[in-house]
């Protein structure tokens, strides 16, 4: 794949340069309190290499993900292979047929994309939603083929089902309570014309994002973890998740690895969450190519309660755990930067509750003085983190990316212990 071949400063002119330089100011600044914190608490070398390090990896997604930016030129406009949009759904009455809908209303051409949707043991009326929306399709030409269980199955089973079901050459998977736009799906299939490629994520936006704080929160956090993060690991070809919300697979790859992802077990208990961390691994395991589509719209409900949310952040670390371990096994076989990467980013996260609880609860104790600098440096850190997502949207909830980088520091980053003891329980998955 190729990228085009912008320089830093044609960039830096395209955005607010105000902006910009604070962001830089921010970050020269992160780096100075480091030092300043390493020699404050005690000169401890784990201390200090965690905190240089934690800081060069969050600062690096950025960096990285300034040059990933396809050359539109290296894709074929009149690439059209033929979709199946995928849709497992279980007690989504409520949204599925407008999901289905707006997919029937894709800009493709209607000889080339069918729709599957599987009602996995549904207790509401999502099944009547279903033939309503298949009704609809049917208007404007678009084939829905709707999957019946009476018993639910769960999520895998239903993703399985509709690749089997499928005779077309990509499949587009759409979480039952997400919409895409009328041109994402040309946006990610374009990315197919290279035969490596077996997967491409697209971008979630959070539909329901104004509701509240906790969903604004979380609507900075989305857009920052799929514009950054999934830019830098696209750079390299090694997006380690293609996310369930709105991804596209090339069939041909999916029925090679169905099996062994269907029946994947761990530590002795089927997996039944993570669905999709688990189908990317199993692709680049087979050293397949995942990218990722900025311009391939998706819009997904998130929690809007706080039980809610933390119930679904423990499933996903959950997951990330199980997945890590596994990605772990090939991933040293990738590209050597994000071979790196990919490993700090599972030993940094696994170190930060120690790293806090020395922070802000030991170190106060034996000194009786407040780590300042510490702090000092976590709120430049939460403040770099929103100010990405202004510059990049100038929109104002950018302030509740500050306020979730430091919830994420003082709450959720002690649900990955207790991730860590509950691995085996996998009775309460997505499904």
């Amino acid at each position: 794949m190729k990228f085009k071949n912008n320089t830093f400063f044609s960039y830096f002119r395209k955005h607010n340069i105000n902006s910009w330089m604070i962001f830089f100011v921010l970050i020269y600044v992160v780096l100075v309190i480091k030092f300043i914190t390493i020699q404050t608490i005690d000169n401890n070398i784990l201390f200090g290499a965690y905190s240089i390090l934690v800081s060069f990896y969050i600062l690096s997604r950025f960096g990285l993900a300034y040059f990933y930016e396809p050359d539109d030129a290296s894709f074929d406009k009149n690439y059209r292979p033929t979709i199946s949009f995928a849709v497992p759904s279980k007690n989504e009455g409520e949204n599925i047929r407008e999901t289905i809908v707006r997919i029937a209303q894709t800009d493709y051409p209607k000889s080339k994309f069918d729709i599957i949707v599987i009602n996995d043991g549904s207790t509401d009326n999502t099944l009547e939603e279903m033939l309503k929306a298949k009704e609809i399709a049917k208007k404007i030409g678009i084939n829905v083929i709707v999957v019946d269980w009476k018993i639910n199955k769960g999520k895998r089973e239903g993703m399985a089902e509709c690749i089997r079901r499928s005779k077309n050459d990509i499949i587009i998977f759409i979480d039952s309570d997400s919409f895409v736009d009328k041109d994402t799906a040309k946006e990610l299939v374009k990315y197919f014309i290279d035969k490596k490629v077996a997967a491409v994520a697209g971008h979630a936006y959070v539909a329901n994002a104004n509701k509240n704080a906790l969903t604004k929160m979380q609507a900075v956090r989305y857009y920052v973890a799929f514009k950054a993060y999934k830019s830098a690991e696209a750079l390299f070809g090694t997006v380690t998740c293609c996310s369930g919300c709105c991804s596209a697979y090339r069939r041909e790859y999916l029925i090679k690895i169905l099996n062994p992802w269907l029946k994947q077990s761990f530590l002795g208990v089927r997996c039944t969450y993570g669905d999709d961390r688990s189908l990317t691994n199993f692709l680049l395991n087979k050293n397949y190519t995942t990218v990722y589509s900025h311009e391939a719209k998706a819009y997904t409900f998130v929690p809007d309660t706080f039980r809610g949310f933390m119930k679904q952040q423990l499933r996903w670390k959950k997951s990330w755990i199980r997945e890590s371990m596994k990605a772990g096994q090939f991933m040293w076989k990738k590209n050597p930067i994000m071979s790196v990467s990919f490993y700090l980013g599972v030993i940094l996260p696994l170190l930060a509750p120690i790293i806090v609880i020395r922070a802000l609860i030991w170190y106060p104790y034996i000194t009786s003085r407040l780590p300042l600098f510490y702090l000092f440096g976590l709120a430049l850190m939460a403040v770099i983190y929103g100010l990405y997502y202004y510059i990049h949207t100038s929109d104002k909830k950018w302030i509740y990316g500050v306020f979730f980088a430091t919830f994420y520091t003082l709450v959720l980053v002690w649900q990955l212990p207790w991730a860590i003891l509950n691995l085996r329980d996998g009775s309460w998955g997505t499904r």
